[in-house]
């Protein structure tokens, strides 16, 4: 439904916020949810949130060189790619824009 209405999709606070445990095991389940995010109760609880809903540098990569192709294929008139024997088309050409926009912003954030 976020999606749906173009709203980023957050997943709410974690209540055992002594229990670490715990709320890795809730991460897993909002990331597989396709959350992109979570509230928080105590600041200890962000680096962990952060590991989880950060870009990794393997999907950073992932989309620079799905970007690359996509361009390639472009200048060829080509409306596909092929990377690691995966079609690359629109949908995931839209998705590696969006990693890489939340990349920089991440980056933006930890310069102030």
């Amino acid at each position: 439904a976020a999606r749906a209405n173009d709203v980023i999709p957050i997943d709410t606070v974690h209540i055992n916020v002594h229990d670490i445990e715990d709320l890795e095991k809730n991460l897993i389940i909002a990331k597989n949810l396709g959350f992109e995010g979570m509230l928080v109760l105590n600041p200890k609880e962000l680096p962990l949130v952060h590991s989880y809903f950060s870009p990794t540098d393997e999907e950073v990569n992932e989309s620079r060189e799905m970007l690359r192709l996509s361009a390639l294929a472009e200048k060829d008139n080509k409306g596909v790619t092929i990377m690691n024997g995966k079609f690359i088309g629109p949908p995931m050409v839209i998705l590696a824009k969006k990693l890489l926009h939340k990349k920089s912003m991440i980056e933006m954030r930890n310069r102030k």
